[in-house]
């Protein structure tokens, strides 16, 4: 793979949350913002628990893939794309450990936008201030989703609310990772598919082929 900076890959890494608003930098500038790029082989580790960049990536070509951080249950977080950004976690008072594991799911380039780097633009441009923390918002929100999903008293409950949040407006997604969902609930495989049978039973949801439907969008009643 050709390790050169194009310029659509410039203009993904333009395109990133934290310059919403700012007006074009200099050649010079952007030169330098963009310094710290690496390209990565389909497979090469980016991130893993104990070796990471205390610095904000930017994907500007390819793929990469997010999975857990624990080598005997290993489980597939999302696929990231050109334009999406990682490692806020290893940012501002971050711990030893990374909390995930993050390989190039194809030939891929990321920018790393180091901690002092970032402390300089919020100075230099307290706009960029402001996406940061709307972009922190954003992933506090989903947490807050997160609790208050596995904080549901029943399996069922807390699978229906699951599959609503993943269904499109005609109520229907398709059937995922049985072991993946499994793990996102912190529920047991088997608790899942009597979860499941329960909900199909009930008139909850219907399943045609790989396909589930949410019939019902009133709250299961544990």
């Amino acid at each position: 793979m050709d390790e050169i900076i194009t310029q659509e890959m410039k203009e993904r890494f333009r395109a990133c949350f934290l310059f919403n608003g700012i007006p074009s930098f200099s050649k010079e500038a952007e030169k330098e913002l963009m310094r710290d790029t690496v390209f990565f082989r389909r497979g090469e580790c980016v991130y893993e628990s104990d070796k990471f960049k205390n610095a904000l990536g930017v994907i500007i070509l390819g793929q990469v893939r997010v999975t857990s951080a624990d080598e005997k249950s290993r489980v597939i977080l999302r696929d990231m794309s050109a334009g999406e950004t990682f490692g806020a976690a290893a940012l501002f008072g971050a711990g030893e450990l990374y909390v995930s594991k993050i390989c190039a799911k194809s030939a891929c380039a990321v920018t790393f936008i180091s901690e002092d780097t970032l402390r300089a633009l919020f100075s230099a441009y307290p706009e960029i201030s402001v996406n940061y923390i709307c972009f922190l918002s954003s992933k506090i929100r989903y947490l807050n989703s997160k609790i208050a999903e596995l904080s549901l008293p029943s399996a069922q409950a807390r699978v229906l609310e699951h599959m609503r949040k993943h269904a499109g407006k005609d109520g229907k997604l398709r059937a995922g990772s049985m072991s993946a969902i499994a793990k996102t609930l912190n529920i047991g495989r088997s608790s899942l598919y009597r979860a499941l049978s329960s909900l199909l039973e009930d008139g909850y949801i219907l399943k045609n082929g790989d396909e589930w439907e949410i019939k019902k969008e009133n709250h299961y009643e544990s």
